[in-house]
């Protein structure tokens, strides 16, 4: 189905706002680096949770999910479900940490915490990292599932034929974005998103960020509500689950793995024991750690990652995984006998995370369908807009400014700004050529980040981590991740990461005792700006004694993000209860949740970490 001139209005009313609200904003942004990369510090609690959301909440996520549920389950998704305990964690113990470090990008608190020209080696070369290869990743997977999404509505062939003709005679055959109508639109969703990024910093970035979240979530719940009903409704659609897949029903419906092989019982394992610190970002660093140090003051820090941890794992799922479930009705696995496969259904077979677009394209009526076009945009721009700004703060903040030009003025740096938003977003649609599977690009960037983990939890408890324990972790798991996808292509993905982390983390501990610790003296500035938590009996003297938190403030931190980390897995299995599971104990389960969220919120309110 073509899109009508009614979803044409629908989609390019929501541009016309994303250009006009950067394009507003653009002297807000352009007073310095600080305004341009942070927003002054000024964004409350709920900008700043709907803004973290909205940037997790991209248009490869459905795509990821609807793709997971047809091939392990809706258990499948354990893969993403488990890093709630890291974001829980953020928000109970680091959140508030982060915003009194007043850094701009969480490279430049490399050279807060350590000292020497291992501390600024490590921070050029993290911010080199981040910016170009673990940001561009994403970015590319992102893209890439965006153009999937966009190739199912706009046909270039069809609009313009003479410029598809051109674009068909060059362009190059091996490249996983295989057909150049999808080429052509993905550049023109980029440069969209580049511009009001690059005019209005990250205050329009936040401010797109809230309109493209309730419009991506409402596009999302729009979308599964009409096609559970197409199907007949709920329940009919898990007796058609039943019926169709007799064999397999239990275990595509099941929240946990069910009938475990050693292989899935292995991945599930390590996703709950082991994948969810160890990654990149476990101590609420990247983007996230810009939201925090942008937030108005720590408890607005505190309140948006909560809102964001409850948002991203018990709002946003199910919509996603219902559609997913209708389309293993309404395109089977395995086509029955004598069926005609259209070509939809084909490129379904092919592809199965093509099944959410593919549906949106088959099933909706004008409008609607425009608006879930226009909410796909959005949840695309709301990631792309958050990574070209963030990553071009690495180049500029921590590159630029701190080695190249350090006496630049606050004019030269918004500039230096812009430039390098588009660079990092030409890098990042070099990427996308290379990229065929969302969920494989996952693992991939999982596991390259995955010797940060450790090193990135201990530097806010542990004195004696120093510069060289997280160079000597990101350097091992970095090349013992492209040496094992090169040697061994093979290996499942939980087991790669197994070794990684293994190697890794005794890169990491080796490296801690074999160098020098960070300076008493430098410690103590640490100690007495962040004030943090933990074993730190070189950092406390007798002035920064009174500084020290009380005692056992980590303990009882740990203590509520264990209980918050249970009430997430109530709350999460409640939902899977009252959608495919037992109502009546669903319901039951959700009411107990919420009064653990309320006394959980208190106790965390009245006894902080500080």
């Amino acid at each position: 189905m073509h899109l009508e001139w009614i979803d044409w209005t629908i989609i390019l009313g929501y541009m016309l706002f994303t250009v006009g609200t950067g394009f507003a904003l653009r002297k807000v942004a352009s007073q310095n680096m600080e305004s341009f990369f942070v927003g002054n510090r000024a964004f409350p609690w709920w900008l700043i949770g709907t803004s973290m959301v909205a940037t997790t909440f991209a248009a490869d996520t459905p795509l990821a999910v609807t793709g997971i549920v047809a091939n392990e389950g809706i258990s499948g998704n354990w893969f993403w479900w488990s890093l709630a305990l890291s974001h829980l964690l953020v928000v109970f113990v680091l959140a508030r940490g982060w915003r009194r470090t007043q850094v701009i990008t969480d490279a430049e608190f490399i050279e807060l915490r350590y000292d020497g020209k291992s501390a600024a080696a490590l921070r050029a070369f993290k911010a080199f990292f981040f910016a170009v290869v673990t940001n561009c990743i994403t970015m590319g997977w992102v893209i890439r599932a965006m153009g999937k999404i966009i190739h199912s509505f706009i046909r270039w062939e069809d609009l313009a034929p003479g410029l598809y003709a051109w674009m068909d005679g060059w362009w190059p055959k091996e490249c996983a974005i295989s057909d150049p109508g999808e080429g052509l639109s993905i550049v023109i969703m980029a440069v969209i998103t580049l511009f009001y990024a690059s005019m209005g910093g990250l205050t329009s970035v936040i401010i797109t960020d809230l309109v493209q979240f309730l419009l991506a979530m409402g596009g999302a719940i729009a979308f599964a509500w009409y096609t559970v009903d197409h199907v007949g409704g709920l329940d009919t659609l898990l007796a058609k689950i039943h019926g169709m897949y007799p064999a397999q029903a239990e275990g595509i419906l099941s929240f946990f793995p069910q009938g475990l092989t050693a292989a899935a019982a292995g991945a599930f394992v390590t996703y709950l024991t082991v994948q969810w610190w160890a990654t990149h970002n476990s101590d609420g660093g990247g983007y996230f750690a810009q939201r925090l140090v942008a937030a108005r003051d720590e408890s607005h820090a505190y309140r948006g990652t909560l809102l964001f941890a409850l948002c991203h794992y018990l709002l946003r799922t199910w919509p996603w995984i219902l559609v997913g479930l209708a389309a293993l009705v309404i395109y089977p696995l395995v086509p029955p006998p004598g069926a005609e496969v259209s070509p939809e259904y084909a490129r379904v077979l092919a592809d199965r995370e093509a099944a959410y677009p593919v549906l949106i394209a088959t099933l909706l009526p004008p409008g609607l369908m425009g608006l879930l076009v226009a909410s796909l945009c959005a949840a695309f721009m709301s990631t792309v807009d958050t990574h070209i700004n963030w990553g071009s703060s690495y180049l500029v903040n921590d590159v630029y400014k701190r080695f190249m030009r350090p006496k630049a003025t606050d004019r030269e740096l918004v500039v230096a700004g812009q430039l390098a938003t588009v660079l990092v977003l030409l890098v990042a649609l070099a990427v996308t050529t290379q990229i065929d599977s969302v969920k494989g690009a996952w693992e991939f960037f999982t596991a390259l980040g995955a010797g940060l983990g450790l090193p990135h939890l201990l530097r806010w408890v542990w004195w004696r981590i120093s510069a060289a324990s997280e160079l000597a972790g990101l350097i091992a798991a970095a090349a013992t991740t492209a040496l094992l996808y090169v040697v061994a292509p093979d290996m499942l993905y939980h087991e790669k990461l197994l070794v990684t982390v293994a190697i890794s983390a005794t890169a990491t501990l080796a490296a801690t005792f074999a160098f020098r610790p960070v300076s008493a003296a430098h410690l103590q500035n640490f100690y007495r700006k962040v004030r943090p938590s933990g074993f730190w009996k070189v950092a406390v003297t007798e002035e920064t004694a009174v500084m020290r938190p009380a005692a056992g403030g980590l303990q009882r931190a740990l203590l509520t993000w264990a209980g918050a980390s249970v009430i997430m897995l109530a709350s999460m299995y409640a939902l899977h209860q009252i959608f495919v599971g037992t109502r009546w104990l669903g319901l039951l389960l959700g009411v107990a949740a919420t009064g653990g969220w309320w006394l959980v919120a208190r106790i965390a309110d009245g006894s902080r970490c500080e």
